[in-house]
């Protein structure tokens, strides 16, 4: 179902490959990733986040393609907005009051606010 919410220029692109993820090598170090061969912090983790989607799917009973894992809530608000929010053209509701990164995200992808207050009863009308 998200499929048809996408942007179709969401859809149209394709991952960042390195040499890491083309090569079957458990180790080894990849220059063209800017990995350092000296010292014991120089690699990147995994951009995927491949095991750890497979172990919170697994105590989940999900499978890992339903697992998205961010830097914290305010990258999760923004490439929601992104993903499926034409520019110039879509609006994202908010109840205030409520968290603020949702208008600074619907600001930042030139998507607008539609502002609904909740009522003394935090309710809406």
């Amino acid at each position: 179902m998200i499929e048809q919410l996408l942007r179709p220029n969401i859809k149209a692109l394709y991952p960042y490959r390195s040499a890491r993820d083309e090569s079957t090598a458990q180790q080894g170090i990849f220059l063209d990733a800017n990995e350092s061969p000296y010292g014991s912090l120089n690699r990147y983790p995994d951009p995927r986040q491949a095991a750890l989607k497979k172990a919170l799917a697994a105590y989940q009973g999900l499978s890992p393609e339903q697992i998205f894992v961010g830097n914290g809530s305010d990258e999760a608000i923004d490439i929601l907005i992104r993903m499926v929010g034409i520019p110039g053209r879509d609006n994202i509701l908010i109840c205030p009051p409520t968290y603020g990164m949702y208008e600074v995200a619907a600001a930042t992808n030139d998507v607008g606010v539609i502002s609904v207050p909740l009522g003394p009863d935090f309710q809406p009308d």
